[in-house]
């Protein structure tokens, strides 16, 4: 017969796992191994217009196939190394955070500014998400454009797997198809030319920065100097305001 202590032991041993599996990491985790693109809401005590946050989150599910929301209570011992991990220690709640299928945060505002359409924008293409994941991890990226039957697409490739080469683990060559419709905002927002015959490269350092853009097959050493280049104005080409890294705003550290 079970004692009352025994009861409550052998409970207490059934619910740790489902406790360690709930925390916002191990749920990350999850969505990363099932391909799924992840909203987070963040909140804690006291937080006003999570309800808010939520219908906001679903609708914008609606366009996102795939995806997936986390709530993520920062009050819960369980979460401590996702909030220090991202500063989140002090921000306004709530606040969404959106994570790419293969884990990198691509984004993320307080709830409150947040429009439905603003988050669905958030959400990064296959190839956008692999560039975010290279820039999470100090690497420089060649973003090579191009379509199927191009004449200088394998010169194009030799020369970004050159300069990778000679950067050692610095840099990351990422191909993308023009005629790829999941891709189209993406390449826009690079501006590339979507008409060209030749294939397009478009460089950016490790910073985030898009610091060169070339048609066709590009010298090496012309590569390696545009990838170790830091320029002092916004993310892409032109001036352009948009970045291409994260965009997250959380108003914290």
């Amino acid at each position: 017969m079970l004692t009352i202590r025994k009861l409550t032991a052998l409970l207490m041993a059934v619910s740790l796992p489902v406790l360690a599996l709930a925390s916002t990491t191990e749920q990350l985790q999850t969505a990363v191994s099932n391909g799924n693109i992840a909203f987070v809401l963040v909140t804690g005590p006291g937080a006003v217009g999570v309800d808010q946050a939520r219908q906001t989150i679903q609708s914008a599910m609606a366009q996102a196939p795939g995806s997936v929301m986390i709530d993520s209570d920062r009050a819960e011992a369980a979460n401590t190394d996702f909030i220090q991990k991202y500063g989140l220690a002090t921000a306004p709640v709530p606040l969404i955070l959106v994570f790419a299928s293969n884990g990198v945060m691509a984004g993320g505002n307080v709830a409150s500014k947040l429009t439905t359409q603003q988050l669905v924008a958030m959400v990064p293409s296959p190839k956008k998400a692999e560039v975010l994941n290279a820039l999470r991890t100090g690497q420089s990226v060649y973003v090579t454009a191009s379509r199927p039957g191009m004449a200088s697409k394998s010169d194009v490739t030799k020369g970004c797997a050159a300069a990778c080469a000679q950067m050692m683990g610095r840099g990351a060559t990422i191909e993308v198809n023009m005629d790829d419709p999941a891709e189209r905002e993406f390449l826009s927002q690079l501006k590339v030319n979507l008409q060209s015959n030749e294939p397009v490269t478009v460089v950016i350092n490790a910073k985030g920065q898009v610091t060169g853009s070339y048609t066709g097959a590009v010298e090496v050493e012309t590569l390696i100097a545009s990838a170790t280049k830091v320029v002092a104005s916004g993310c892409c080409p032109s001036g352009s305001s948009q970045s291409c890294g994260p965009t997250a705003k959380t108003g914290g550290k």
